[in-house]
């Protein structure tokens, strides 16, 4: 009977945001309520903030903002329900990303109200890096869009944040070389990212046929997909676009941070990837499904212990360290991700 007690409390309290504890609504209420605080929420449909120009603290600020256009970008973000979490923006303005230093940023999310926009939930200062990080308590599970702002002169960027229960299944795949067919073409985006206007048309990097069913199959079955990328943070709205346009599904959008994570090699882009699997296994996530296609994709994955039988390479690497090896396309991979993605 005790532990009966015990259990009707930790649900009152569990679900405290819907129920008002010690009282006794209907059964199907209740029935409704737990549903609701089990089912992950998709809160993406807010307006976007319309903060007001608040002025900067520091003229030279106002001087930059002033000469160059904004490239702010908010990375997209994890986390458990209820636990602590952070999202980093950096605040950047003109094609060469001169930093905002020491102004106010503020982070806002939607909260699913439809009767409201965005509600700004962290305040902070950038630092002499044009880093802004915004720690909180993360919602309940669910998909939440988020912007961070400049109060100085109200411009945007926008991110997303996936909050995910321990023991959630997700998959992780590569970009370049795994979805593009070649590595190179994180170069062309670059080039075409800084200097489009001397080209004619924008370029639009080749995909391998059978990646964005791959990616659908998964997302589709409730299995979120994790883009995880040594491309650098400019590049990552260029990312979105080009995942969203290419019809691959939506998913968590993981870009470098720092130049030196770009390199190609184990230091690089091998160890970044590597860090970042770990703190994804640290929030209790089962990596079910892994793609690449480099040798520090290979090295990464073996690194945090992903199965070779679930870890699938297309190109020169493919079969490396006894992964599975894809050749051509992602069409051979797809059975097994129709069957797997049943039951992950």
């Amino acid at each position: 009977m005790l532990a009966c007690v015990r259990s009707a409390v930790a649900v009152c309290i569990a679900l405290s945001p819907l129920l008002a504890c010690g009282r006794s609504p209907a059964a199907a209420e209740l029935t409704a309520a737990i549903a609701s605080a089990a089912t992950p929420r998709r809160c993406e449909d807010a307006r976007a903030p319309e903060p007001a120009a608040q002025g900067f603290a520091h003229h030279r600020s106002g001087w930059i903002a002033a000469a160059a256009s904004p490239h702010h970008v908010l990375h997209d973000g994890f986390a458990n329900p209820g636990a602590s979490t952070t999202l980093l923006a950096k605040i950047t303005y003109g094609e060469l990303g001169k930093d905002l230093e020491d102004e106010a940023v503020t982070l806002w999310i939607d909260t699913c109200d439809p009767q409201r926009s965005a509600t700004a939930i962290a305040h902070v200062r950038a630092d002499h890096d044009g880093l802004a990080r915004f720690t909180f308590v993360a919602p309940s599970a669910g998909t939440y869009r988020t912007w961070v702002s400049v109060d100085g002169d109200g411009t945007l960027a926008a991110g997303q944040l996936f909050v995910w229960a321990p023991g959630t299944a997700i998959v992780v795949s590569d970009i370049d070389g795994t979805l593009t067919t070649t590595d190179d073409e994180v170069t062309i985006d670059v080039l075409d990212e800084y200097f489009e206007d001397l080209r004619e048309g924008e370029y639009a990097a080749a995909a391998y046929p059978g990646g964005a069913e791959l990616t659908h199959l998964w997302h589709d079955a409730g299995v979120p997909v994790v883009y995880l990328t040594g491309r650098p943070y400019w590049l990552v709205e260029h990312t979105r676009t080009w995942l969203h346009e290419g019809g691959h599904a939506p998913g968590l959008v993981h870009t470098t941070a720092r130049h030196r994570d770009v390199v190609p090699n184990a230091d690089g882009v091998g160890a970044f990837k590597a860090a970042y699997l770990r703190e994804l296994q640290a929030a209790g996530l089962r990596i079910v499904a892994a793609y690449g296609n480099a040798s520090t994709d290979v090295a990464a994955y073996a690194a945090v212990e992903l199965a070779p039988s679930q870890t699938f390479i297309i190109g020169p690497h493919a079969g490396e360290g006894g992964t599975v090896a894809v050749h051509g396309d992602w069409a051979a991979a797809l059975p097994w991700a129709r069957d797997r993605a049943r039951a992950p």
